[in-house]
């Protein structure tokens, strides 16, 4: 969800400040539409994370990863023009306030916001196996019924199973297990 470029042209009358929004639960998409809407130049960070494969939403979709609010129910917000007023912002459908500090609108420089874009931009190069709670050399337990308790240690990590290292009858084997079979000691 990038911002439209900005063209110099607009700069000259485009304030400098972003502004903080505090959101309702889980309705920061909302609230950056309706922002959008009134005209607002939003933005909201979204930070790539890794899904289970079993806990994905969609069944059909084979990535195992989504995106998330890098700072849940918060986004950022300036008026694309020096006389837009702020004070639509907290009757906006998704918006539960303004930040405030004392009686001033809660600002951020936009340094700061292009510095939280160049993160955004570094996870979203990420790939599964970075985003996999799971690293090689992690020691991890089995949750299968039959091997309940089992200790392993995490071998590798692919977009869809983690292979083990186990030992089993006294000699070492590899398993590939999908990320629901185990969890981290």
């Amino acid at each position: 969800m990038a911002a439209e470029p900005i063209r110099s042209a607009d700069m000259a009358d485009r304030p400098a400040a972003w502004y903080v929004a505090h959101t309702k639960p889980r309705q920061e998409r909302t609230a950056a539409e309706q922002l959008r809407r009134q005209d607002f130049e939003v933005y909201l960070p979204l930070f790539k994370v890794f899904r289970e494969p079993g806990r994905r939403p969609c069944t059909s979709d084979p990535a195992p990863t989504a995106h998330e609010p890098m700072f849940p129910r918060y986004l950022f917000l300036r008026p694309t023009r020096t006389t837009q007023s702020l004070s639509v912002v907290r009757s906006t459908v998704g918006v539960s306030r303004l930040v405030m500090f004392g009686h001033q609108p809660a600002t951020l420089a936009d340094g700061a916001v292009q510095a939280i874009r160049r993160a955004e931009e570094v996870r979203e190069t990420a790939g599964p196996a970075d985003l996999s709670p799971y690293r090689p050399g992690m020691a991890v337990r089995l949750r299968d019924p039959v091997l309940g308790g089992v200790q392993a240690l995490v071998q590798s990590v692919s977009a869809d199973r983690v292979t083990l290292l186990l030992e089993i009858l006294g000699r070492p084997q590899t398993v590939q297990v999908e990320f629901g079979r185990i969890a981290p000691l």
